[in-house]
């Protein structure tokens, strides 16, 4: 009997859970049609039945004020629903909302918080934003030693202008032991991650000659694919280089 009834309820729950999935499907149906109201009241209405990305893409329009009026009060309220059931965009977004006090409270606190959380589960402008509060002061103590592994968390989760900081920094001491062999890994990386900036640094360090082999045509390989990201500076040093 106790066997019957356990199996029961989990069918019961099986379809619950398959219904309100099905209600935010609907709900992007709806939008992708243009029906932005009623995509709004089916995630507003899948989120109260417990479907958590309901509440958080009603989140996400109420922030953007997608065809709709902006509100930031309602979009809290929404990611702060899906944030306590662990929608990690949703508790990224919070934490953007209370680093900057809209709809919220200005509380650096909790965004420092909200943002490690988001880190945690993998997603790089957490870990990024985070080690910018540390390096700025930004309602947090100033912790240069914080805000490095802070970064080396956001690069390795392939944040490009993680990556770029950080070679920045091993290049010029800052906050680290200088390393340029490691400046120059952490360029190639960011590079390869669109980072034009990355690019042209590692460019120039291929031109000077000082910590890497010099090497003219990878010098003008990185410049051209930094102009190709339309660096300007870029451009002029590979267009000086094949004069």
């Amino acid at each position: 009997m106790i066997k019957n009834l356990f199996k029961i309820i989990l069918f019961c729950l099986f379809s619950f859970q398959f219904s309100v999935a099905v209600m935010v499907n609907d709900g992007f149906e709806e939008y992708k049609k243009g029906n932005v109201l009623e995509a709004l009241s089916i995630f507003e209405k899948a989120c109260e039945d417990g479907a958590y990305s309901g509440c958080y893409n009603a989140g996400l329009m109420y922030y953007k004020g997608d065809a709709i009026q902006q509100n930031y009060t309602e979009a809290a309220k929404n990611f702060m629903k899906a944030c306590d059931e662990g929608h990690t965009g949703a508790c990224y977004n919070l934490a953007y909302m209370f680093q900057n006090g809209l709809g919220l409270r200005l509380n650096s606190l909790k965004a420092v918080s909200l943002y490690e959380k988001s880190c945690e589960n993998g997603i790089s402008a957490g870990c990024y934003n985070l080690a910018v509060m540390y390096e700025t002061e930004d309602g947090v103590e100033k912790d240069l030693c914080k805000a490095v592994d802070d970064l080396t968390q956001a690069c390795d989760k392939d944040h490009a202008k993680a990556c770029y900081n950080l070679a920045i920094r091993f290049q010029n001491e800052d906050g680290v032991e200088k390393n340029p062999l490691r400046a120059a890994q952490l360029y190639e990386k960011a590079c390869d991650l669109g980072h034009e900036n990355a690019c042209y640094n590692l460019g120039v360090m291929y031109m000077d000659g000082e910590f890497l082999k010099k090497n003219k045509l990878k010098a003008a390989e990185l410049f051209k694919k930094s102009c190709d990201m339309n660096f300007d500076l870029a451009c002029k040093a590979y267009n000086n280089l094949n004069k």
